[in-house]
């Protein structure tokens, strides 16, 4: 997903958590406190905005571009050490 009003309703919102939303460091999941920390294909992603209730992670990209060509992709997903 990315800041835009077609991902979010409006664009250039903080997330949830009240962070500014980064490429490489940003992810949404529901049912999962804020801060967690999830292992993605090699990268520490940070849980810092809200998620869908249907179980998946949502990778924040710095465009709705960037987000469209990412497309769906399915991966392990880890708890990385805290």
């Amino acid at each position: 997903y990315c800041n835009c009003a077609q991902c979010c309703g409006t664009a250039g919102n903080l997330t949830a958590s009240g962070t500014v939303p980064t490429a490489g460091r940003t992810v949404a999941m529901a049912g999962v406190p804020f801060g967690t920390q999830l292992l993605i294909n090699g990268t520490v992603y940070t849980v810092e905005d809200l998620g869908t209730p249907y179980g998946h992670v949502d990778i924040y990209m710095n465009s709705h571009t960037d987000a469209t060509n990412f497309g769906v992709q399915y991966a392990d997903v880890y708890l990385a050490n805290q």
